[in-house]
């Protein structure tokens, strides 16, 4: 099945450009440490998946210790041409660009076919590395429902209707949004 290009933010806007430590956990955040050392580097970072109900702490989160995520490589490691891993048409990978100027690797993807459950207690805000923006976040909900039920979302409607669905919008004007 081909799938239609997701619509991911040019690298410069693909993460928060500060990132407020206080922040919480969500949805879309790249993690480092998560699956151990190793010698090249690749596969120790993670993307955390679930909607942020499945983890807030005064929610399900508070009583479900397990959270999904996707183990994170550099592009380089794919056999998928740079141009199709960038368009978003690969249904199994997620692109994400370099998020610091100390990664040497430019282009890197998150697979979903590897993902893992993994403890709470290993997605400590003091190994957080970058946080998706908004846009970044809806291209990565569209890249979710088309993996995981095959269903595509309708561009034209896929908005943020609240504020408090990312914690990087700015507040909904009253009487807005659902």
């Amino acid at each position: 099945m081909t799938q239609a290009p997701t619509f991911y933010p040019s690298a410069e806007r693909y993460f928060v450009q500060t990132m407020n430590a206080s922040r919480p956990i969500f949805q879309g955040d790249l993690f480092a440490s998560i699956f151990g050392a190793n010698d090249s580097g690749d596969g120790t970072f993670g993307l955390l998946l679930p909607h942020p109900c499945d983890f807030a702490e005064d929610g399900k989160g508070a009583v479900q210790p397990q959270r999904l995520v996707a183990p994170v490589f550099p592009a380089s490691r794919t056999k998928v041409p740079l141009k199709q891993l960038r368009s978003g048409s690969v249904g199994h990978l997620i692109w994400l660009p370099k998020w610091s100027p100390a990664i040497t690797e430019p282009d890197w993807c998150a697979d979903l076919r590897l993902c893992t459950s993994i403890d709470a207690a290993f997605l400590a805000h003091s190994i957080r590395l970058a946080s998706m923006s908004p846009g970044s976040w809806l291209a990565l909900n569209d890249k979710l429902t088309r993996y995981f039920t095959g269903i595509a979302v309708d561009r034209t409607r896929f908005v943020i209707q609240r504020s408090d669905l990312h914690p990087d919008c700015p507040p909904t004007p009253a009487g807005a949004g659902v």
